[in-house]
């Protein structure tokens, strides 16, 4: 059995929980079961080095980031590796707006070390559109050796659909995540084969206690020979491959 969570938020992201640090995000992936977890924090991978070094020897990790387009569609993005995850993160503080963060009213935007301690606070805002189109966002991940997806797609605020309308004809989008509750499963149910696109169900977790379970976490053995690497292993190659491998588009 494979399971995952592939949108986790941490500290950084101004709509989490300040206890949600790199490390308690990777030991609650890891105390629920799970084989592989992602952070996607909004518009930053600040938290994610701390994450990655700590994920070593636990739970397969796989680098992402939430980006907020210009269309206001939040898109998650991920990376077989941190120097992929860092180029596309470049990029996209190249294309953020000079909006600066209020705490009080949004939130904190906390950078964290390994021992929980917060060292850096993110002055920019995080969660505000960016200057890249949808097609621009795509694009550039797979430039990056990564893959994207449109997030929550049931949601009403910052889904593909809810500003859209309806997915768009480019970019062909390999996969579309629904959040793992139970709105967002019956969301994903109605839809049934109508987009033809790999469904994934993460949790958009913004407090531990949301993060994907074994027992809810839908199971990705039958695409162990794509996952796994040839010691066995759940790998984020892996991850990127099996989403990228999907041809219903």
């Amino acid at each position: 059995m494979i399971t995952y969570d592939l949108h986790v938020h941490t500290c950084l992201s101004p709509c989490a929980d300040d206890n949600m640090t790199p490390v308690k995000v990777i030991d609650k992936a890891v105390e629920n079961g799970l084989d592989v977890v992602a952070i996607t924090d909004h518009n930053t991978i600040d938290n994610l080095a701390v994450a990655a070094e700590y994920a070593e020897g636990k739970i397969a990790f796989v680098p992402g980031i939430e980006v907020e387009s210009a269309e206001e569609v939040h898109v998650v993005c991920l990376f077989p590796d941190m120097i992929s995850a860092e180029r596309m993160a470049r990029c996209v503080r190249e294309n953020m707006h000079t909006r600066y963060n209020n705490a009080k009213k949004f939130g904190n935007q906390n950078i964290v070390d390994e021992n929980d301690k917060v060292v850096d606070t993110e002055e920019k805002m995080l969660r505000f559109p960016t200057k890249m189109t949808i097609e621009e966002i795509f694009y550039v991940a797979k430039q990056m050796h990564g893959v994207a997806f449109y997030a929550h797609v049931e949601s009403k605020g910052y889904s593909v659909l809810s500003v859209l309308g309806a997915l768009p004809a480019r970019p062909q989008a390999k996969a579309l995540e629904f959040t793992n509750n139970e709105k967002g499963r019956a969301f994903a149910e109605k839809q049934g084969n109508r987009y033809k696109k790999l469904f994934i169900y993460s949790s958009d977790a913004h407090r531990l206690e949301d993060i994907n379970t074994k027992e809810n976490s839908a199971d990705l053995e039958e695409f162990a020979d794509v996952i796994r690497d040839e010691n066995g292993a759940v790998t984020a190659q892996g991850v990127i491959d099996w989403i990228r491998s999907y041809d219903g588009v």
